[in-house]
């Protein structure tokens, strides 16, 4: 496992320490694990959404009538 250190200001750091405990949280760092990986796994839903999205564009150019009219000679 890799180290990351994050630095805070001591109000922002008493204020995440809090957080945690009233939250009931293992520790800080599993805190921000968690918030790092769920951040990872949006982009990753935003990238296969788009995925889709170019997937049915390419669809109504694929799938048209005068083009299988026009392989079917060559098939």
């Amino acid at each position: 496992m890799k180290t990351v250190t994050v630095k805070l200001p001591d109000a922002e750091a008493k204020k995440l320490d809090m957080f945690v405990k009233k939250k009931n949280y293992v520790s800080k760092s599993e805190f921000i694990r968690n918030l790092i990986m769920e951040k990872m796994g949006d982009s990753q839903k935003e990238k296969f959404g788009w995925l889709v999205v170019a997937e049915k564009s390419l669809n109504k150019l694929w799938n048209n009538k005068k083009d299988v009219e026009v392989w079917s000679k060559y098939l």
